[in-house]
């Protein structure tokens, strides 16, 4: 079996959105994995799936066994197949927990098929880059890059690596290139 999910990054415009498919045998921890890859994330913060249920929010991470939280359960050892058993279920997955970038799941389909690794349908909007500040961080890189000749643009385009000229497309998504990052999980 493999699950079809819709993610969005809450909050996004243009809004950043992926549909990819992943095998109902992952942990959580590996749909996290699957998740850094469609969207482009570099995997360097800690996350958490949030799961509402009638009496309660469950909360999904990393153990810390440093400064354990006992309100938060494995993602590793959490197959998604505990958790998944209907269309329409929504769930949140929070990433970096000092920029809090909020995405909207929400299982679309369940399908017969097993795929042994995820794959990317459809997907618009470019990731915002790692540690720009959450979303009010892009928006404002974002803001700069409408005066291109500013030092605010200058300093943000020399900040991700951008070539003379080039310039960052916030509606920019390639599904080929989102699948060669799924093609490495393992």
């Amino acid at each position: 079996m493999s699950y079809l999910f819709y993610i969005e990054l809450d909050g996004s415009s243009p809004l950043v959105w992926r549909r990819i498919a992943v095998p109902s045998t992952y942990s959580l921890y590996k749909l996290h994995l699957a998740i850094q890859g469609a969207f482009g994330w570099e995997n360097s913060h800690l996350f958490e799936f949030c799961v509402r249920t009638s009496s309660a929010l469950i909360r999904y991470g990393i153990l810390d066994d440093f400064d354990p939280d006992p309100e938060v359960l494995n993602a590793r050892k959490t197959k998604m197949s505990k958790l998944f058993k209907e269309v329409g279920q929504r769930f949140e997955y929070i990433y970096d927990f000092g920029d809090y970038w909020r995405h909207r799941i929400t299982l679309e389909k369940v399908e017969s098929e097993n795929i042994a690794r995820p794959y990317c349908l459809a997907g618009a909007g470019a990731c915002p880059p790692e540690d720009v500040g959450g979303i009010h961080g892009y928006f404002q890189m974002l803001e700069a890059f409408e005066k291109p000749k500013s030092n605010e643009a200058k300093e943000y385009s020399e900040w991700l690596g951008l070539m003379k000229g080039e310039q960052w497309d916030p509606a920019f998504c390639s599904v080929r290139e989102v699948n060669k990052r799924l093609c490495l999980i393992e």
